[in-house]
C-alpha cells in the first residue's frame, strides 16, 4: 500500500496527503470485498498522490531552509554591531590567542592564581570587592579587563619581616611602578592597589607583593593605552 510514500506525505505536505490516504482506504475496502481491479486502481492512485505530496512539500521545505541560510549570511555581518548598540559585546567571549602576556599564564584558558602569585602584565576582571580575592583569574590582555598587574616586588627575607614592613615596602615599589605605568604620581584616588603576602604566604614559599591598577571601564590590551582611566582629581 506505499505506506512509505504516504507516511513521507503527511510529514512533508498534509494537504496533499489527505487524497492519498482517502484513495488507500478504498483500495483497502476493495481489496477486503474481492474487487480486485479497483483496489489496484486506488492503489495506484494512492501511490502517485503520495509521491507528489512529497516532492512538492520536499521541494518546499528545502525552498525555505535555503530562504534562511541566504538571509543568515547577509544578516550575520550585522548582527555583532546591532548586539554592541545594545551593550552586548560578543568579542568579550572569543577564545584566547594562543599565548597571554606573561609566562604566568601558558594555557589558552584561564588559569587561577593565588594574587601574590600574579605577575607583571597579568590581566583580570576584578573579582566583587565585598568579598575576600581568594584567587584571581588570569585572562589574556587581548580580552576585556579592568585589572593589571604593573609591578612586583620580591622579598628575600628567610623570615617573614612583619606585616608593616612588608605593607611599607610594597606601596613604596607601587608608587614608583604607578608612575612609569601611567606617566603620572601616584595621588589619593589613584586607581591603584596592592596585594601583601600573609605570614601563611611565607611558609607556603609565595613572597611576593603584587602592585595592580583597577579601572572602572573594562578596556583591552595595555590598559596604559588608556591615559583618561587614571584622571584624578588632582587633575581636574
Amino acid at each position: 500500500m506505499h505506506r512509505g510514500w504516504i507516511v513521507a506525505s503527511i510529514i512533508l505536505c498534509w494537504p496533499l496527503a489527505i487524497g492519498a490516504v482517502a484513495a488507500a482506504h478504498r483500495a483497502a475496502e476493495a481489496l477486503g470485498a474481492g474487487d480486485h481491479g479497483t483496489a489496484y486502481r486506488a492503489a495506484h492512485q494512492a501511490r502517485s498522490r503520495a509521491q507528489i505530496g512529497t516532492i512538492v512539500g520536499g521541494t518546499l521545505v528545502g525552498f525555505v531552509l535555503a530562504t534562511l541560510l541566504v538571509v543568515g549570511l547577509i544578516a550575520a555581518p550585522f548582527v555583532p554591531d546591532a548586539l554592541v548598540e545594545r551593550g552586548i559585546d560578543l568579542r568579550a567571549a572569543q577564545p584566547a590567542p594562543e599565548a597571554y602576556r606573561t609566562a604566568a599564564a601558558p594555557k589558552r584558558e584561564p588559569i587561577t592564581l593565588a594574587p601574590v602569585e600574579l605577575r607583571t602584565g597579568d590581566c583580570f576582571m576584578a573579582p566583587d570587592w565585598e568579598k575576600a580575592w581568594a584567587a584571581i583569574d588570569v585572562i589574556p590582555c587581548s580580552r576585556l579587563h579592568d585589572g593589571q598587574v604593573i609591578g612586583v616586588t620580591e622579598f628575600e627575607q628567610d623570615e617573614y619581616p612583619g606585616g608593616t614592613f612588608v605593607t611599607e615596602t610594597t606601596w613604596d615599589d607601587c608608587a614608583l611602578h604607578y608612575m612609569l605605568f601611567t606617566g603620572t604620581a601616584l595621588a589619593a584616588d589613584s586607581p591603584v592597589w596592592t596585594f601583601e603576602p600573609t605570614w601563611d604566604d611565607w611558609g607556603h614559599g609565595r613572597r611576593t607583593g603584587v602592585c595592580f591598577v583597577q579601572v572602572r571601564e573594562p578596556m583591552r590590551d595595555d590598559l596604559s593605552d588608556y591615559p583618561h582611566l587614571f584622571a584624578t582629581r588632582e587633575d581636574a
